[in-house]
């Protein structure tokens, strides 16, 4: 058994971190909005299962004060609707708004020119392998986290 090498571990996702940014920046500036507005937008279009804030802070690990107020200003930019179920008035779901169609499209341009870099030159085996392992990797992350709440 050989250790990854920690340093270079956190470097790899910090480097991924601001390339993403370098390709999200562009759908930000062209829509005036922030990062977290984005990233709210694109996580209910890749997610139609989960359609609360609650769920957002959850899954993607953000404060729940900032997808509060992001929240708000999507519903204020006529971007999301805010509903209830019938049954359950305490729950309110967000719904994606055809004014949001277009900067949906450029986000998700944005994360497949993103992955297309990442990933060209890697075979399907390779892509495959990775898979698996981010998903390990995942697995063994979220058991520690489990265990410290």
């Amino acid at each position: 058994y050989m250790e990854p090498d920690f340093p270079s571990f956190i470097g790899l996702i910090n480097m991924l971190k601001k390339s993403y940014d370098g390709f999200i920046q562009p759908v930000m500036d062209k829509y005036s909005m922030t990062r977290i507005e984005i990233d709210i937008l694109m996580f209910l279009a890749n997610n139609p299962q989960f359609d609360t804030a609650a769920e957002i802070v959850r899954i993607r690990k953000l404060t729940k004060s900032h997808v509060s107020v992001a929240v708000n200003s999507l519903i204020q930019r006529n971007l999301l609707k805010p509903f209830h179920t019938d049954n359950n008035h305490k729950t309110v779901h967000l719904r994606l708004l055809p004014a949001a169609r277009d900067i949906i499209q450029s986000g998700r341009q944005a994360q497949e020119q993103f992955r297309d870099q990442l990933f060209q030159g890697f075979s399907e085996e390779e892509l495959q392998l990775f898979r698996d392992m981010t998903d390990r990797i995942l697995h063994n992350a979220s058991q520690k986290e489990d265990s410290h709440l």
